[in-house]
């Protein structure tokens, strides 16, 4: 038996392929294709064999730097947080799991998923039922993630216990910019579940699908008067507003929240709107912006993966590569234009 597991134990792989770059800048071109060993999980952790990852603007943008003062910790570096795949190796201290388990998992600010195998937290790693496609996993936990944490932010309540008295406290109306995109179409499918009224934004060729594919009651060409304007076609102004969509001037959502108050709960908030967000706290303001920084539950993980399961969470993807194209998704990524999600299949067909 020992002679045995030594054997398959000699037999494991020992090296992988990874996508990995090694100073900041550089784009697509910056990504190299690379075998690497294969990490080991350390406390706390689980090893994957990858069969998703899904990309998301946060990849590139610390490729670029944005985030210099944090990420990464150290190049090379091999980008990409949102995992699914399949247990193979669990560090000290970790229970729950065995190998052999489908999972999906949040790796950040490590990263890894660009590669055959990676490591992940097991505080943020849950359990993917046959029901949810690997594809599918990868692309719940960043964005299906910052889509609920948006809404709760703007007081929209998701469990089942929550009292009348709360729900009727919390918004009827709500806007979401960008709604075909990776946050914003998970936003609209998650407001409507939580049964409110959804305005959606999006260019002209998206206005069905936002409509008919998503659920929303009323949707906006971005690029029309009334859509810069964020103008609703039945005359609604909005309780709360999930802006999914790059940096747009106060006065704007100003104009489009209810008289009696509202929130905009901005997703790529710069430096003004981090500004505006505290003088609107120190001066109580009706309408306020509130800049969002995901911060990843388990819980809201599972749950997204338990909505997915049940058919009420539905993720559409863009565009499927294999990890020999990775530079063609994270092209598509950088384009800022994808339908949905962009998923890199570490078994996609080349």
């Amino acid at each position: 038996m020992e002679k045995t597991m030594a054997a398959a134990a000699d037999a494991a792989p020992k090296t992988m392929r990874a996508v990995q770059y090694d100073k900041y800048g550089g784009g697509p071109e910056g990504l190299k294709h690379v075998e690497v060993p294969i990490p080991a999980p350390k406390e706390g952790e689980l090893l994957i064999k990858m069969e998703a990852a899904s990309i998301n603007p946060i990849d590139w943008k610390i490729q670029k730097g944005m985030l210099r003062l944090f990420l990464p910790k150290k190049f090379p570096f091999i980008p990409v947080g949102d995992l699914s795949g399949e247990v193979v190796e669990l560090g000290g201290g970790v229970s729950g799991f065995k190998p052999g388990d489908k999972v999906v998992s949040m790796s950040f600010p490590n990263c890894g998923g660009l590669a055959e195998y990676a490591v992940a937290p097991a505080s943020l790693t849950v359990a993917r039922p046959p029901e949810v496609s690997a594809a599918d996993g990868a692309s719940l936990p960043a964005a299906a993630g910052s889509a609920l944490q948006q809404l709760k932010a703007a007081g929209v309540r998701f469990d089942a216990d929550a009292d009348a008295a709360a729900a009727a406290a919390g918004p009827k109306n709500v806007l979401v910019t960008a709604a075909s995109g990776g946050v914003g179409h998970y936003a609209v499918q998650l407001a409507k579940l939580a049964g409110l009224h959804v305005t959606a934004t999006c260019g002209a060729r998206n206005l069905a699908f936002v409509r008919d594919g998503l659920g929303a009651d009323e949707a906006l060409d971005y690029r029309t008067p009334d859509g810069a304007a964020l103008r609703s076609p039945s005359g609604r102004r909005y309780d709360a507003v999930a802006h999914c969509a790059p940096p747009a001037p106060w006065p704007v959502f100003r104009d489009a929240l209810a008289d009696a108050g509202g929130v905009v709960v901005d997703l790529t908030p710069g430096v003004a709107a981090t500004v505006r967000s505290f003088l609107h706290r120190v001066t109580f303001s009706k309408k306020r912006l509130v800049p969002l920084i995901l911060m990843p539950k388990k819980e809201e993980m599972e749950w997204l993966v338990d909505m997915a399961k049940q058919g009420k969470l539905k993720t559409t993807i863009d565009s499927k590569y294999p990890l020999s194209r990775a530079q063609e998704a994270w092209a598509k990524s950088m384009e800022g234009h994808a339908t949905g999600k962009i998923v890199v299949e570490m078994g996609g067909t080349e």
